[in-house]
């Protein structure tokens, strides 16, 4: 009736029985009105395990892949996606559409199980961009005849879980985390390597040739990645320099960010470090990182201030030993 909230009567063409909407009638009159409206939408994202962020990458795939402009997404529409090979399993009521509830709770799905095998949104997007560049028959996938135009060597056909002789982009994801895990890069040294590449690789092979090096006398940075000293540059010898160069710095992103916060609210004199008459005022107990009691064990250079890369190492080793 365009009043603003919604009755019993309406409720129930949304399918909302009253046992659902009950608890959000928070005053007790038996309609449901905008802020009881969005305790419920918010109460079933929890439930669903629903980010903004899924709600982000749905609204981006569907301005993407909905070719009629109805704002509903068909199947057939998502035939050459490269966000996911399970789209079909987002189609709960099996009408051939996804609605914007099914496309967020599927890629919210889809998520949390990458976050189980540890596959980051940088493993998630370099998978797809693996698909991009390397599929040659337009399946979606990288076979073993198209290994070689990804930069990826035969050993990743590991990773093809479902038997199908190629890698679909989950699969791709998964393959790239271990990689990733395994060199010892965070996300953000994975993004760097690539930006790095995707600046100079011009033919977007993996590789920096001779040719693609940049003009003498400015060569040095890139150089300094060839690890078998043999005038070229791979996305590989990128990648295993900025892992070394992160066992050295002795801590993650999570840990990077953190101290960051921590010294940004507590460096009063703005020197981007923490004295010992800073860490007394910021009130910390001893369990705290700023405890004026742990600045011995965190100052490793001993000039009386905690650095950021102090503070991020400090953090990271009392992670590792809880």
């Amino acid at each position: 009736d365009d009043n603003g909230s919604l009755n019993n009567t309406e409720r129930k063409r949304l399918q909302w029985d009253s046992e659902q909407t009950h608890r959000f009638d928070l005053n007790r009159n038996g309609i449901l009105e905008h802020l009881e409206i969005a305790l419920k939408l918010a109460d079933a994202r929890v439930d669903e395990g629903i980010v903004q962020m899924d709600s982000v990458l749905a609204d981006r795939y569907t301005k993407m892949y909905d070719a009629n402009r109805d704002e509903k997404l068909q199947l057939q529409e998502l035939s050459n996606n490269v966000f996911s090979d399970q789209v079909d399993a987002y189609d709960k009521n099996s009408d051939g559409e996804l609605s914007s509830q099914e496309l967020i709770s599927g890629l919210a799905f889809e998520r949390k199980f990458r976050d189980e095998l540890g596959i980051k949104g940088c493993d998630q997007g370099g998978a797809m961009k693996l698909i991009n560049r390397g599929d040659q028959n337009g399946d979606r996938r990288i076979d073993v005849d198209e290994l070689a135009s990804t930069g990826l060597s035969p050993d990743a056909m590991k990773f093809d879980r479902n038997g199908d002789d190629a890698l679909s982009v989950s699969e791709l994801a998964e393959r790239l985390a271990e990689r990733r895990d395994r060199l010892g890069l965070t996300p953000s040294d994975q993004l760097a390597a690539r930006s790095i590449l995707r600046r100079t690789d011009r033919d977007g092979n993996g590789i920096i040739s001779a040719t693609e090096m940049p003009p003498a006398g400015a060569n040095a940075p890139i150089l300094q990645f060839d690890r078998n000293q043999d005038g070229e540059v791979s996305e590989l010898e990128i990648e295993t320099s900025f892992g070394d160069r992160r066992r050295e710095l002795g801590f993650g992103d999570d840990e990077a960010k953190r101290a960051s916060i921590l010294i940004k609210r507590n460096d009063t004199d703005r020197d981007r470090s923490l004295s010992r008459s800073e860490l007394v005022a910021s009130g910390s107990d001893r369990n705290s990182p700023l405890s004026p009691a742990k600045m011995p064990v965190i100052d490793e250079n001993g000039n009386r201030q905690i650095e950021h890369s102090e503070l991020a190492r400090h953090l990271y080793k009392t992670r590792k030993n809880q």
